[in-house]
């Protein structure tokens, strides 16, 4: 009677563990679900990190003027940096124009009529 008292503790306790470890199991095989959670949120303003930098404050700036390969030239004569003809072509004459007068306005000198010499050449179209 002894040992079945024992038995049946035994199995009580087998069963016991099956069942707990049966329940681990499907705990384990069952897919994560936070991950794809988690993407709709957006942490920025949450999440300290050492390596996030806040985005830098938009400044205003002036429109981004697209002058014509013939208004560069005629610019470029008006100001007296440019002596051949306005025919459109940007050749060695124009880039070599364009190079000096990004020296005389204290530019980046490349040749390369960006944003800011743009808006320089522009003061001279409208004289």
């Amino acid at each position: 009677m002894f040992t079945r008292i024992i038995l049946s503790v035994f199995l009580v306790f087998v069963l016991a563990g099956c069942a707990t470890g049966s329940k681990k199991q499907a705990a384990q095989s069952q897919p994560v679900a936070r991950e794809s959670h988690f993407r709709d949120y957006d942490y920025d303003d949450t999440l300290p990190s050492e390596s996030y930098e806040k985005p830098a404050k938009k400044t205003y700036s002036e429109p981004v003027i697209q002058l014509s390969s013939k208004q560069i030239q005629r610019a470029l004569k008006k100001a007296g940096f440019y002596q051949g003809p306005i025919d459109g072509k940007i050749g060695t004459k124009t880039k070599e124009a364009i190079i000096k007068f990004q020296k005389a306005n204290g530019l980046k000198a490349d040749g390369i009529v960006g944003k800011r010499t743009s808006a320089e050449l522009n003061k001279y179209l409208s004289r």
